[in-house]
This record gives structure tokens, sequence and C-alpha cells, in this order.
């Protein structure tokens, strides 16, 4: 089956950089989302589609595909799912014009979630996704790490299989004090990397600020999200460096006492080097006892098979 043009221009306009329309020779140009433009994302855009031909072209990756194959790579569609697109939807020409399409880098800034996230944690969507094999890795992921019972997790957790960026990742919502998703970050299912990606185009924002209990006077502040999900009053800002969100966020508990909890300095030499700038910040800091041997809180409640890590722990040990 020859793609509709009109289809081929509707995935363009969705999965590539800012894409425009260059009348004088009726080509299209924009950002590549294969290489990104490699350092020059935002200033260059060297993807080309040339409707005569039905093929692309990046001159950044020096690479060429036919319109099918750039949408399979792309969308990670196959062939089957994109005819059945094409059968299922009406690509016409007049349609297409009347259709009001939104950059990919533009739109993400508006989504709540990457692209088609699945809820880990909808009892109907597990048992419609029961048979997919990356659905079953993303829920053993959750249980292996014990993320389905943490005391502190947020109300849910996804998991996209067609996001060009965010496919086949742990996607952990930042939910602000009104529930509503203000960024998100996802975590690889296995070693590979990067580890983490935030949400493209958004500032940071402090993950469990929605459930930090204004009776208790701690603010446990974790890098990663997922450690904090075992801690009462546990946050993380996804980092160490706090966007002017976050502070806001912060400042909004003016008599919680902030304690900051970083990975085991003796078992992490970055977490050491992050733990000797941060005491001279004069920062309230965990202190590992020495009997602790673990890497960090979740590699703790693995091993100890619990859903909760006392936080009378930190205030016990600290710098």
């Amino acid at each position: 089956m020859k793609l509709p043009e009109t289809y081929i221009l509707n995935k363009f306009y969705s999965y590539s950089i800012e894409p425009t329309f260059r009348k004088h020779d009726g080509t299209y140009n924009a950002g590549c989302p294969v290489c990104r433009e490699g350092k020059s994302l935002g200033k260059k855009k060297r993807l080309f589609f040339y409707p005569n031909t039905g093929t692309m072209h990046c001159f950044n990756c020096s690479r060429t595909w036919s319109s099918l194959s750039w949408i399979k790579q792309v969308s990670g569609l196959s062939k089957d799912e994109i005819d059945q697109e094409i059968m299922s939807n009406d690509t016409s020409v007049d349609i297409f014009k009347k259709q009001q399409i939104v950059p990919i880098s533009k739109r993400r800034q508006n989504m709540d979630l990457p692209y088609d996230s699945i809820n880990l944690f909808d009892e109907t969507q597990i048992k419609f996704y029961s048979n997919n094999k990356e659905f079953n890795i993303a829920l053993k992921y959750l249980k292996e790490r014990r993320l389905d019972v943490a005391i502190n997790r947020p109300s849910n957790l996804f998991v996209s299989f067609k996001d060009f960026i965010h496919k086949n990742r742990i996607c952990i919502p930042f939910y602000d004090r009104n529930n509503k998703i203000i960024f998100y970050q996802t975590r690889c299912l296995d070693n590979s990397h990067p580890r983490y990606l935030g949400k493209e185009g958004s500032e940071k924002s402090v993950f469990n600020i929605d459930k930090v209990d204004i009776n208790l006077p701690y603010i446990f502040i974790f890098e990663g999200p997922i450690d904090a999900m075992f801690v009462k009053n546990g946050v993380s800002v996804a980092g160490l460096t706090l966007s002017d969100t976050q502070q806001t966020q912060l400042s909004e508990f003016p008599f919680h006492k902030k304690i900051w909890v970083l990975d085991n300095p003796k078992m992490d030499d970055a977490s050491k080097e992050k733990t000797k700038k941060m005491l001279l910040d004069g920062e309230n800091i965990f202190k590992w006892p020495l009997h602790m041997s673990y890497k960090d809180f979740n590699e703790m409640v693995m091993f100890e098979e619990t859903n909760q890590i006392d936080y009378n722990i930190i205030l016990n040990s600290l710098y």
C-alpha cells in the first residue's frame, strides 16, 4: 500500500522538530528526531521530506529513508499498524488542511504524560495488556523494586510503548498540590543510559510535594523520586540544583526542616563529592550509619522486603 501524502505529513508534523513548509521548492524541513541535530538542536533543521519521491533525508546524520521506514523508526509502529491507521482514518487533503497540527516539541510541553501512556495501576489496563511482553516487564520492575507497595508512592505510574523519547520506560508523574501533573521523569527498565529522562521543555517541579504532611515538621529531600517513595514526607528534586519552581514549592513550607538524603557515599564516589559540597553549603544531610551497607533506600527496602523506612532513622543520624 502506498502511503497517502497526508498521512506522511501528519507523522512528519507529529514527530519531527519545528516542521515548516518550504513554498519555493515544495519540500518540508524540520529538526531530525533521530539524531536530534547533535549539539545544534533548536538552531538548525536538517531533515527534509521530499513529496515528489516520498523520501526523507537528514543532512546531519547523512541518512535517507523511505516514508514508511522513517515512520516505522520514529513512531515504533509496525507495517501492519500503519496500514490499520491509514484504513481507519480519513487522510483526504481537505481534512488535513483543516487540521491545526502543532509541532511535537511544542505539543509535548502541553502533554501531561508521554504519548499514549498506560496506567500501570489501572486494573482494566492491566487485564487488557496481560499478554504484552513489554507491559509485563514494566510490572515486574515495579514489583522487584517494591514500587507497587511503597508507602509514599504517587497514585499512578505509567509506561508508554509509542513515545519516541520515553518509550518502554517507567514514567513517574510529579503532581502539584492541586493534583495536577506539571512534570514527569522516566526511568529505564535496565541498566542502559540515560537512566533518567525529564519532560522536555518543562521546568522541574518537586516530586511528592502534594503528599507532604504539614503536621510532620520535616521534609526529606532525595535526588531521585524512587527513594522518596519509601519515606513519609519524602520528596525528590531530580538532582541537586533547584529550579525556580522547586524553590517556590519548598518555600511554601517555611517551618519544615529540610533534610537531604543522598546515596550512601561509602558505595558511591559521586555521592561522596556531593555530600562534601552540601556540607560546605550548610545543608542538613542524612549520615549513613556505618552498619548500613546499602547503596540507597530503594536497595534497603528490597533487601528488607518492606514498603516503608522509618524517618526516625534519618533524624537520628544527621550531619
